[in-house]
């Protein structure tokens, strides 16, 4: 039997052979390939959606951020919020007409709340020698101690620099993180500049008096403290010290001085 003889025989055996019915399948797949499509293209909300939502609050707050710090305005107001670590300054609330303004104390001289001493008393005594500005004259040596914080003022002509060392790491003399501060309580008409020594932060408040007092971490005043300062005042601080400039020279003298220190 040749070959295309058994072809012939097989094609018509196929054809008279009973085959039962083969079901449709075809819409079935069609419908379920479409839906595991949607499936993939649906996030998953359990994932996505808290990522999203920290990554806008995080991108949310650098701009404020970067918007506070660009505007000179906003920089002052949070000068004066924050002050200077080490220094709180808040503005006394407007009188009313008609009523009492706050009252502050008769501004008093440095003997009356200092006790005179030297460079070499206060370095034998404390272990450190206070920072001296350069070919600034003649001035006398004062300490200060307020509860366990010690403060040197060097008293010159024109004014007088306040300068309470840091320990390592930051602290004042009892070796404790800065919560001890002087705080500056000023009236409506003083000016509160901010700027920047060595390029770190200071505050310049000028233009009238204001009341200074010294606390403690627990917010308890020291009462030899509270006092008027009816100077102008720059604040800011170096990785050695705090300091206080008391004086009546214009800000350009007053930053000078301040850039001559460590």
């Amino acid at each position: 039997m040749d070959e295309m003889m058994l072809d012939r025989l097989l094609a018509r055996a196929a054809s008279e052979t009973p085959y039962p019915l083969t079901p449709d399948v075809r819409a079935r797949v069609a419908t379920a390939i479409s839906n595991d499509n949607q499936r993939e293209r649906r996030p998953s909300p359990r994932i996505v959606a808290p990522r999203f939502a920290l990554f806008v609050a995080a991108f949310a707050f650098a701009a404020v951020a970067v918007l506070v710090l660009a505007l000179p305005s906003s920089r002052s107001a949070v000068a004066d919020f924050f002050g200077i670590e080490g220094s709180r300054i808040e503005r006394l609330p407007t009188t009313a007409p008609g009523t009492t303004p706050t009252p502050f104390p008769t501004p008093a001289g440095i003997e009356s709340f200092a006790t005179p001493s030297s460079i070499e008393a206060i370095s034998q005594d404390f272990g450190f020698i206070p920072a001296v500005p350069s070919s600034d004259g003649v001035f006398a040596v004062y300490s200060v101690e307020y509860f366990d914080t010690l403060a040197v003022v060097l008293s010159y002509e024109r004014f007088d620099l306040w300068e309470v060392r840091l320990q390592p790491g930051g602290t004042f003399n009892k070796g404790q993180p800065i919560d001890p501060v002087f705080n500056k309580a000023v009236g409506g008409g003083t000016r509160i500049t901010d700027l920047t020594v060595h390029d770190r932060p200071a505050v310049w408040i000028s233009g009238g008096a204001h009341i200074v007092r010294f606390t403690d971490a627990d917010g308890r005043e020291a009462a030899a403290s509270v006092r008027t300062v009816d100077r102008n005042t720059l604040i800011w601080r170096s990785d050695a010290a705090f300091y206080r400039l008391e004086t009546d020279l214009p800000l350009d003298d007053a930053r000078r001085i301040a850039e001559s220190l460590p």
